[in-house]
């Protein structure tokens, strides 16, 4: 089940009233946001305190079923240059290793 990134504009082809889940993933946590069903609106959801890849993921996705969510929207931390460092190689290897787990397609939100 390898992950398809999309770009955004394909967040439109997705069912209607379908939720999606905003990701912030940093170095000790996790913050999770849903969107209503007209993704208008994004509420926090919760806080996944980081221990190892394997059950942050599996609680990650276990919200993703929970609330029927149809895509992941990831942050990607930019440099303010636009240039990649070392938190966007380490969300990409995690969107890498979560692949195997999921078909959800996931976007890359720029954070800047």
């Amino acid at each position: 089940m390898p992950i398809s990134i999309i770009p955004v504009d394909d967040l439109l082809a997705l069912p209607r009233h379908a939720r999606l889940m905003g990701i912030d993933l940093g170095s000790k946590t996790i913050g999770l946001a849903l969107s209503d069903l007209g993704r208008q609106i994004a509420t926090p959801l919760e806080t996944i305190r980081r221990v190892k890849f394997t059950p942050d993921a599996a609680a990650l996705l276990k919200l993703a079923a929970k609330y029927e969510v149809a895509a992941l929207v990831i942050g990607l931390p930019l440099n303010m240059d636009g240039s990649e460092g070392p938190r966007v190689q380490s969300t990409r290897a995690f969107v890498r290793s979560l692949s195997p787990l999921t078909d959800l397609p996931v976007v890359f939100q720029d954070e800047r």
